[in-house]
């Protein structure tokens, strides 16, 4: 069987991509698509060209591959045309600037039939057909020329091909975040959140540090399954075994930080500091703002007050312009925090909040997600729940 190197073997043996292999279709899956490349057509001058199609793959499990998401199909090349001149027609109009891989895709292409497509391989020919019909005519050439093509190399964080941003067509948003080395310093309560989201967010690498052991209280704080049987572990251990599986470039240190820690710090390009400590979190917001690097600090304050529970949720980002400002927002006595982090257990949804917002900063920094407000310091009222913020 011909094949191409750049398809997986997992996939290679479906069916339904052997099926267009052995047809000598020259296939690629580059960033969560389906790439045919060779797909010969004519200009409006009658002269012979390639370009790519590409389509976003489906894929239930890694080893799975599902039908076609819709019956569209991304396209590199100009405007297709009959050997007469006239551009084949219900292509559709959409234009874009997707990159896949090494090409840009400018077109998006929608032809469906009424049945639409149940199979890869029938959207494939079916598109292929349409587009490189009058070029064989004319020229004698086949699209079904059974080349390989190197493909750039995976460089996804992830063990798992991330096909739903490209389902999305959120591929340029996550390179936005692609180069970040990122440190968690502290995986209690709140940090073990952050590092969930983190570890989901296709960053270079995780740098991720603690110095505890897993205790009854943090079964009532970590993100999903409680592994009952690792009590008295150490915590980097236990979250290095929940999400090693996941994803590459992940590394636990049991450490405490404090001064004279800067050289593990030397690539970091953002961190968390999520720590119960006042003198601490001030030695590390000192070194991390000293060597440059932009972090944002988490907090909460709870209080029983009344029969129920209130306080304020705090999120703070230091940066180059704000950190003069930023230190003035957040408790640097070894006595604050006390309250949320050690006396109430009950309050995973405050931690789970805490994070969420902390990962939404850090995007918005990137520019993933838009930012409005520029909030350099915010606060969510249990209470009342309003967010306020200071920029």
């Amino acid at each position: 069987m011909k094949g191409c190197a750049s398809v997986s073997n997992a996939l290679e043996n479906h069916d339904d991509l052997k099926r267009l292999i052995e047809r000598d279709y020259a296939l690629s899956i580059v960033g969560g698509h389906l790439v045919v490349n060779d797909v010969y057509y004519l200009d409006s001058s009658g002269e012979l060209h390639k370009g790519r199609l590409a389509a976003k793959l489906n894929l239930p499990t890694p080893e799975t591959l599902g039908s076609p998401y819709n019956h569209q199909m991304y396209w590199s090349g100009a405007n297709p045309h009959y050997a007469d001149g006239t551009a084949i027609p219900k292509l559709g109009t959409g234009t874009v600037s997707l990159p896949i891989g090494d090409t840009t895709y400018v077109r998006h292409l929608s032809n469906k039939p009424e049945e639409g497509f149940a199979t890869y391989s029938l959207l494939v020919e079916h598109y292929v057909s349409l587009i490189s019909g009058p070029a064989e005519q004319k020229y004698g050439v086949s699209s079904r020329t059974g080349a390989t093509y190197d493909v750039p190399p995976d460089t996804s964080p992830f063990k798992v091909r991330d096909t739903f941003s490209a389902k999305a067509e959120i591929m340029d948003l996550n390179q936005l975040v692609a180069g970040d080395r990122v440190a968690v310093i502290g995986l209690g309560g709140t940090g073990a959140f952050v590092l969930d989201f983190i570890v989901k967010t296709p960053v270079a690498t995780i740098d991720a540090y603690d110095f505890d052991t897993f205790k009854v209280h943090n079964g009532f704080r970590l993100p999903g399954e409680v592994p009952m049987n690792q009590f008295g572990h150490l915590k980097t251990d236990v979250l290095r075994r929940k999400y090693e599986p996941f994803r590459h470039g992940l590394t636990f240190h049991n450490k405490r930080i404090s001064a004279g820690d800067e050289a593990l710090f030397t690539d970091i390009t953002f961190a968390f500091v999520c720590i119960d400590d006042g003198e601490a979190r001030a030695e590390i917001c000192e070194m991390l703002t000293g060597r440059g690097i932009d972090f944002i600090d988490v907090g909460m304050g709870v209080e029983k007050e009344e029969g129920s529970l209130d306080g304020l949720v705090r999120t703070t980002l230091f940066t180059q312009a704000s950190a003069a400002k930023a230190i003035e927002e957040v408790p640097l006595d070894r006595r604050t925090d006390e309250g949320a982090y050690r006396t109430f257990v009950q309050i995973v949804e405050l931690n789970a909040l805490n994070a969420a917002i902390a990962v939404m900063r850090y995007k918005q920094l990137r520019g993933f997600y838009t930012d409005e407000a520029g909030y350099r310091n915010s606060l969510i009222s249990i209470g009342s729940s309003n967010w306020i913020g200071d920029a």
